[in-house]
């Protein structure tokens, strides 16, 4: 139970703000000493055995187990969701090895559509693979990167697989993968199709072992045999000029004859970062970019956000700390379910996890049994002043001494942009502070997040769950299975695979040539 304290909005932000910064790394400041995702131990949690069951129903029992303590979307009242585990549990009696059994999990978490709850090793995903990564288009499917020495068939249309129609066999594939939406999971496909292990246990695979192509180019059918090699060397087109794709989680660059800087943040990791100063080297670019902006009076930010997966929300904050923001914004709402995976992903007990929530929630919370959930904010996402950096980074030397960048910023997503990076990008649209370019991003703007892995106990399949849900500041949006841009650039597959960026010309030019940007 939960005795209720005396409130304020002091103690209402701090919280609201302590969810959004810490979506894939640690919920509270309080209990913030462990990084990573921990594996929790089988025999923690793991119940009587059934000796009615065979070891692949033990382990889904215990999967499902997991998800009732720790999911906050799923609860034990739940009947359809029951329903569909029982006849799960019933299609398992006929399972005899662990690799259709791992293929047919996946395809139970492929159907959550939860990111973060999934089969998370890879055990088929080794050496060696077929030397292949296919596009989508609604046109069709298309070669994306294949071996150096079929480079020539780069952009060319796939009409079959292993004799069966391209689309038929990658929406079938499909089934493997686990995301929120449709644009992820065709974005993530490939890596499956690489495998003949992923293909045998869904009887795509051929007995020959040979991925067999056929495939249009210039009007002209073909037929391409690959084999599964060590090592392959992948051939793809890559974007010239600027856009270019960057090894750098983040780089930038002014572009003063176009008054516009742009960033390609790719990944929401610091790597010049330590355990004291997890964010310095992020803070000294953005210190050194905001300023070269300001020298040269540039007005247009561009964020290019298509090749950034996710990590740490809190790198979203520091950058809009060096922004000009309304007095205040809307921030995410949303839960949590604390459970014995959280304590021991957290290394506490029930004593001190009440204690850490009752310091940062602003009430005291006296819960004497698991599971139970957390709600940070229910049905409507809190109206905040933004923090500043030291308020996002406590001990950082404040940038205050570089002036608030108050012209237009400009995001561009994509099918890749997923996890923290659609929570950055979800943030500004729902305040308005910047137009987003592209197409749809990979991951929802309202979804479940903070992945705590856990094993097996007889197969000793890893696998992650969900302890979080994130909701939108703007909850008269949902539900939408994914952030669609306020600028939708819809890419020809000529277009894709030339070496121009099409989005950024589309950009550029709209900057040149309307008031808006000026």
């Amino acid at each position: 139970m939960s005795k209720k304290l005396e409130n304020n909005s002091t103690s209402i932000g701090r919280i609201i703000n302590l969810l959004y910064r810490y979506l894939m790394v640690a919920p509270f400041i309080t209990i913030i000493a462990v990084d990573l995702h921990s594996e929790l131990n089988a025999n923690n949690i793991v119940r009587e055995p059934n000796s009615q069951l065979n070891v692949f129903q033990e382990d889904f029992n215990y999967f499902y187990r997991i998800l009732l303590d720790s999911h906050p979307g799923i609860e034990t009242d739940n009947t359809s969701f029951n329903q569909k585990v029982e006849a799960f549990m019933e299609c398992l009696a006929t399972v005899t090895d662990t690799l259709q059994f791992e293929a047919r999990l996946r395809a139970f978490t492929h159907d959550l559509y939860d990111g973060h709850t999934r089969v998370s090793s890879f055990s088929n995903q080794g050496s060696p693979i077929y030397p292949i990564g296919l596009w989508w288009h609604e046109s069709g499917w298309y070669v994306e990167m294949i071996s150096t020495e079929f480079k020539d068939l780069i952009g060319s249309k796939v009409i079959s697989i292993n004799g069966i129609d391209a689309e038929t066999f990658m929406t079938k594939l499909m089934q493997l993968t686990t995301g929120e939406n449709v644009y992820w999971l065709r974005d993530q496909v490939s890596f499956f199709l690489r495998n003949s292990a992923n293909l045998r246990a869904l009887n795509l695979d051929r007995p020959d072992g040979v991925l067999q192509l056929i495939i249009k180019q210039n009007g002209t059918f073909s037929e391409v045999n690959l084999y599964e090699v060590e090592r392959p060397s992948l051939w793809g087109n890559q974007k010239t000029g600027i856009t270019a794709l960057h090894d750098d989680n983040y780089w930038g660059q002014a572009l003063p004859e176009d008054n516009v800087y742009y960033i390609q943040f790719n990944a929401m990791s610091d790597p010049v970062g330590t355990s004291d100063t997890p964010f310095s080297g992020w803070i000294s670019f953005l210190k050194e970019s905001f300023a070269l902006i300001d020298s040269l009076g540039i007005d247009n930010l561009v964020i290019d956000l298509r090749n950034n997966s996710g990590g740490n929300s809190t790198m979203g904050d520091i950058l809009l700390s060096f922004c000009s923001l309304p007095d205040s914004i809307y921030y995410f709402g949303g839960k949590m379910k604390i459970s014995d995976l959280v304590l021991n992903h957290y290394q506490m007990n029930l004593t001190s996890m009440n204690k850490a929530l009752s310091s940062d929630l602003g009430y005291e919370v006296l819960e004497t049994e698991l599971p139970f959930t957390v709600i940070f904010y229910d049905g409507k996402s809190p109206f905040l002043r933004p923090r500043t950096l030291s308020e996002i980074v406590p001990n950082v030397m404040s940038n205050d001494s570089i002036k608030k960048y108050n012209g237009k910023l400009i995001l561009l997503t994509g099918s890749q942009t997923y996890s923290s990076a659609v929570m950055f990008a979800t943030l500004c649209q729902d305040n308005g502070l910047a137009i987003v370019y592209g197409s749809p991003t990979g991951g929802k703007p309202s979804s479940y997040g903070e992945g705590l892995n856990f094993r097996l106990p007889n197969t000793g399949i890893m696998c992650s769950v969900s302890v979080k849900y994130f909701q939108r500041p703007d909850t008269s949006r949902d539900p939408s299975d994914s952030l669609y841009p306020d600028v939708d650039v819809l890419i020809t597959p000529e277009e894709h695979f030339s070496t121009i960026d099409t989005l950024w010309e589309r950009v550029l030019n709209d900057i040149r040539n309307s008031d808006l940007y000026k």
